[in-house]
């Protein structure tokens, strides 16, 4: 655990993008605020809501004085990867994670995570360095999906060591990750091509600096409707429908973004390069269900 003389002068930012977040964002905040480590500061920046989000905020505030900080600007509804990147300009601390509106977080998260970071920077010092754990998957009522998102999704996170696999899939979620000053200052800004700011961020770092993983979940990671489907039954015939079925289709023009956003990175990688490797990630997927 981290010492008590650490607790002076460590501080983290914790970046919360809200957006018509009424529903859960309360359950998120008191995970935060009920975190075992305490020595951070929230920013959080609104995309525009039309619900009571603001007025949560603005409690939360009142509650916490010189806890939170709220952004406030002209710059209107960004999307949530922009969102995170405008926080990202207001972000000064050591260290950044990053949150969801409709998460929650277990009470020894930011312990658990700083603890993996200090770490992995005496083990790669002056790098930047993300480190990311597992998720615990829930429905909207919290009830338990499956115990990790990794097992349950197939995904193995030591393709963090494989700058060309961290490309292809995005694996690294922004929830479940915290990242050093040096990762932050080789990822930002963050360009309108970015098709979701972790992403963006883990290829910055996987080709510049290190990133680690730790197995153990540290958030309750809230599905909704029916996308807790997609996490839980991820078995031979899904994966058969991802290759030949109407949704791979689709993908073709989204892995057309995903090319732009990887070419703005300064990577000069093909489409049908990525569909390729998309689909090779997906047969090994196969086999695994085997």
């Amino acid at each position: 655990m981290v010492s008590l003389g650490e607790l002076y002068y460590i501080m983290i930012d914790i970046l919360l993008a809200t957006y018509n977040g009424e529903k859960y964002l309360r359950q998120q905040l008191d995970s935060i605020f009920s975190q075992s480590y305490q020595e951070w500061k929230l920013l959080v920046r609104d995309d525009g809501s039309n619900d009571n989000t603001i007025s949560i905020i603005e409690d939360y505030i009142a509650q916490h004085p010189g806890r939170i900080r709220l952004v406030v600007d002209e710059k209107g509804r960004l999307g949530p990867g922009l969102n995170f990147g405008e926080l990202l300009k207001y972000s000064t601390l050591e260290y950044v994670m990053f949150s969801d509106q409709d998460d929650v977080w277990l009470p020894n998260k930011i312990d658990v995570m700083l603890e993996l970071m200090k770490h992995a920077e005496s083990m790669y010092p002056n790098k930047p360095v993300l480190v990311h754990t597992d998720l615990r998957v829930v429905d909207v009522e919290l009830n338990l999906i499956a115990e990790s998102l990794w097992d349950s999704g197939k995904i193995c996170p030591t393709m963090g060591d494989d700058l060309c696999k961290v490309m292809v899939e995005p694996f690294i979620h922004g929830c479940a990750m915290m990242i050093n000053r040096q990762a932050k200052a080789i990822s930002t800004p963050i360009l309108k091509e970015a098709t979701c700011h972790d992403w963006w961020i883990a290829i910055h770092v996987a080709k510049h600096g290190r990133i680690v993983y730790c197995s153990l979940p540290c958030i309750l990671h809230r599905q909704h409707g029916k996308s807790w489907n997609e996490t839980t039954k991820r078995d031979f015939l899904h994966y058969v429908r991802k290759i030949l079925g109407l949704s791979f289709v689709k993908k073709v023009r989204y892995y057309r973004r995903v090319g732009r956003m990887i070419r703005s990175t300064g990577y000069r990688v093909p489409t049908r390069r990525l569909v390729k490797k998309r689909i090779i990630s997906i047969l090994v997927k196969i086999l695994q269900t085997l």
